[in-house]
């Protein structure tokens, strides 16, 4: 039987607190992750979350327990990011350390997250960073990008969730790296005018080739196909199809 004499008292200060990174001074915050935590929660439930301590050793309790919690569930500060703002949609009162955790990784719906992939996908062809809910979405995204780009959801339903749900199973996600397309400035370019030329010539003729039985507008009919068997199909593609089809008929 163990003797409660046995067991060391909890540290009353951060001075003596077990080593964490959430304890460390964050650069740019002049202190640590988890007192700006603190912070954060307090300026989110006025009152209500700072009237749960009753002096200082009772919130450095409460920060040793979440950064243990933190540590064991592998919870980010980017996680903890998320948690705030879900706090925010779902709890009126201060969140227990359960429901925060639960909040830091909210589920996503695969249906909202194929939209916010399709337009993701979009913005990155563009060369642009695109908007991204959650990293794994974007992880998930883009081995599927020519996909998504090209297929209704019906399609690629299955892969697509099977592929987010990966994705969210992982404790951590790499951050959502910058665009690799880039627009160089003038005067920088390293390409010579006769190189471009032959670049742009050559891309042309890949354009304009086309087989014998080539049909320009097939890709109108499969989105006008699946529209009719009651696959979702984006308005744009919709728009698009519709457009073009009308076109072909008012020049025959």
């Amino acid at each position: 039987m163990t003797n409660l004499a046995e067991i060391p008292a909890l540290p009353t200060s951060p001075s003596t607190r077990p080593y964490s990174q959430w304890f460390d001074p964050a650069p740019g915050l002049g202190i640590s992750l988890v007192d700006h935590l603190f912070n954060r929660l307090d300026g989110a439930y006025p009152h209500k979350w700072r009237s749960n301590f009753a002096n200082q050793q009772a919130i450095d309790n409460w920060a040793e327990s979440w950064v243990e919690a933190f540590e064991e569930e592998g919870i980010t500060p980017s996680d903890v990011k998320i948690g705030l703002r879900e706090c925010r949609r779902r709890f009126a009162w201060p969140p227990s350390c359960a429901e925060f955790i639960q909040a830091c990784r909210p589920g996503v719906d695969p249906l909202r997250a194929y939209y916010e992939a399709v337009a993701g996908v979009q913005a990155r062809f563009a060369g642009e960073h695109g908007t991204w809910s959650h990293p794994a979405i974007y992880w998930a995204a883009m081995p599927m990008a020519t996909e998504l780009r090209e297929q209704s959801y019906s399609f690629v339903k299955a892969r697509w969730e099977t592929a987010l749900n990966q994705q969210l199973a992982k404790a951590t996600w790499d951050e959502v790296p910058k665009p690799m397309l880039q627009l160089t400035a003038p005067g920088n370019s390293t390409t010579s005018t006769e190189k471009a030329r032959a670049a742009i010539a050559q891309a042309v003729r890949a354009v304009n080739y086309k087989p014998a039985n080539h049909d320009n507008l097939g890709w109108a009919r499969r989105i006008q196909a699946s529209e009719g068997a009651g696959e979702t199909v984006l308005p744009i593609q919709s728009q698009f199809a519709r457009e073009a089809l009308a076109n072909e008929c008012s020049t025959t």
